[in-house]
């Protein structure tokens, strides 16, 4: 007879490879939408400031083979589960902005880009099956996200010039001193943090309290140095929202404190600039009732959405493009020059049009609140289910102050779509325990 030592030892040794590729998978995926192809840019640099083109090839590529390797991985493993994520909305969704591409003035870039963000949902969806457990997932957030805090804080004491804002930037001056760590802006680097916090709460619970605390504490503290005033505002609020909408069994409670929140940022925000009550509201209480500038920015996205409200002007095809960029003087809003509107909701309504808004919404906000109401307690992991609405619900309210519905270089949407779809896999689980 062989000895069991010698009978077990390829079932072993292929089980270790099988836990190897799954780790570099993961932390690959984690970290290129951390890290993009252009980690650490030089905001002195003029080329920031020319028109929007084909994008960076580097990044494309990358994306691309990620995506093949993700595709060729599951193949192998034959994760049908995976098709349980392409629900009918979703697919309706990009078939809508598929058809905004068509009537877009620049109708090959919005295609181009339709086809990143379609693989960027592809990747979230994959993204969820690659831990073989909950612990195993914890433990490779865990990596990720220390990964990500130490480049962050090796960034700012190796490389200022490039991890902290500086007077010599061109586009914002004014933010000289804010860390960024390795992002592009402040606001993208306070928003990655927020979600680490998440990240850190949810290893506390699951796999390890001290890395867990560790996360959070490195996290909070450089979030603080951004002085990025949305993530700031809302950390708290999120927090709270999201205990009452996982420890609540009452259906319409959930949705107030789903819809609520992101529900009064939008009316406060878009509200300023478009119903008088709301304007005169907001000068009276606030000390920046411009929200930093941002009230120009969405008066010129309702304008533009206006004169194509159907269509849109295209999906990622609107904004930094040559016509919007040169058309700009000193006397024409500021509208002209942004990167993007500064509002989820308006950046796809201008892009994709008012349809295109409404079907988005069905996707990242009715969606998954189905999906949790309908999710029974015997089926629910609760520590996975509040790292997943805390990551959803402040990529929503967020999405009041920053552009981040289908921002494929975005930790904060790559997280929420994954979240998204981890709910739906929950909600159609067969069975899964009830877990701390």
């Amino acid at each position: 007879m062989v000895p069991a030592t010698l009978d077990t030892t390829p079932a072993i040794r292929a089980g270790g490879i099988d836990r190897l590729g799954r780790n570099v998978l993961f932390l690959a995926t984690f970290l290129l939408i951390c890290l993009t192809a252009t980690p650490f840019p030089d905001l002195s640099d003029p080329k920031l400031l020319e028109p929007a083109g084909d994008g960076n090839r580097t990044g494309q590529v990358l994306t691309v083979l990620l995506t093949m390797a993700l595709a060729a991985f599951l193949y192998v493993k034959d994760a049908r589960i995976l098709l349980k994520a392409v629900t009918p909305v979703l697919v309706v969704v990009f078939l809508w902005f598929a058809v905004s591409a068509v009537f877009s003035p620049h109708g090959d870039l919005a295609a181009r880009r339709l086809v990143l963000a379609a693989f960027t949902v592809f990747q979230a969806a994959a993204f969820l099956l690659l831990p073989q457990d909950r612990d195993h997932f914890s433990r490779l957030l865990a990596v990720g996200a220390l990964t990500v805090l130490a480049l962050c804080y090796l960034g700012v004491l190796f490389l200022p010039e490039h991890s902290i804002h500086q007077a010599a930037d061109l586009a914002e001056p004014e933010l000289a001193g804010n860390w960024r760590g390795f992002f592009t802006h402040k606001n993208g680097a306070g928003a990655a943090m927020v979600v680490l916090i998440f990240i850190g709460i949810f290893v506390s619970r699951t796999s390890s309290s001290l890395l867990g605390l560790l996360i959070v504490a490195l996290a909070a503290v450089f979030l603080v140095l951004t002085e990025s005033k949305s993530p700031l505002s809302l950390l708290l609020p999120v927090l709270i929202a999201s205990l009452v909408l996982v420890r609540s069994r009452h259906p319409l409670l959930k949705c107030i404190a789903a819809a609520g929140l992101p529900l009064m940022i939008a009316v406060v925000t878009i509200g300023s600039v478009t119903l008088e009550p709301v304007r005169s509201l907001v000068y009276r209480v606030m000390s920046d009732p411009s929200f930093t500038g941002r009230d120009e920015i969405w008066v010129f996205a309702i304008d533009h959405i206006l004169q194509r409200p159907v269509v849109g002007w295209g999906f990622q095809a609107f904004w930094g493009t040559p016509e919007l960029v040169s058309a700009w003087t000193y006397l024409e809003s500021w509208g002209y020059r942004a990167s993007d509107a500064h509002s989820g909701f308006l950046n796809i309504a201008v892009m994709t049009g008012l349809v295109g808004l409404v079907l988005s919404l069905l996707w990242v906000l009715v969606q998954p609140l189905a999906d949790l109401i309908r999710t029974p307690p015997e089926r629910s992991d609760v520590a996975l289910t509040l790292l997943f609405v805390q990551v959803w619900l402040f990529g929503l309210c967020l999405c009041g102050f920053e552009s981040e519905l289908f921002n494929g270089g975005s930790i904060v949407w790559f997280m929420s779509v994954v979240a998204i779809i981890g709910l739906h896999y929950q909600a159609t689980a067969e069975l899964a325990p009830v877990r701390a």
